[in-house]
């Protein structure tokens, strides 16, 4: 069984992220309500759309990937949805390498024929070069290249 989840540095990356533009708001909504002024209530707005944005990408896009006997575990907690399909169930599948300075990211999009997509990457999610070995295997034919 391979499983794929948010790696830790990127849940404590989001969630610092988050924190700091949240209190952010918070002080400066203070400051806001003693002295309006335009500037801080287009900084404070800047800083709300942020938080809210981090928010989402943090409680919506957090995905558990699973696979195992020829099935693929979709399942996303926090919006209390799960999805099953088999691998032949897979309309097409694509990895999509982008070179950085340093390193390679690594994007791996999964289609399926009835029920949407499921995106991974190697910098956010872990056991990511299972995943992509478990699909190059099973499914090689259904490859899109670039």
């Amino acid at each position: 069984m391979i499983i794929s989840r948010p790696k830790r540095q990127t849940i404590f990356a989001l969630i610092t992220s988050t924190l700091i533009c949240g209190m952010g708001s918070v002080y400066l909504m203070r400051h806001v309500l003693e002295e309006p002024a335009t500037w801080k209530y287009i900084v404070l707005g800047v800083l709300l759309l942020g938080t809210s944005v981090l928010l989402y990408k943090l409680l919506f896009n957090y995905k558990v990937l699973k696979i195992s006997h020829d099935q693929v575990h979709v399942y996303y907690p926090f919006r209390f949805y799960k999805s099953v399909q088999g691998i032949k169930e897979l309309g097409a599948w694509q990895e999509v390498i982008i070179e950085t300075n340093k390193t390679q990211f690594k994007e791996l999009k999964l289609v399926f024929k009835n029920k949407g997509f499921v995106k991974i990457t190697n910098q956010e999610n872990s056991d990511y070069d299972k995943v992509y070995k478990y699909i190059k295997k099973k499914a090689p034919k259904l490859e899109v290249k670039e």
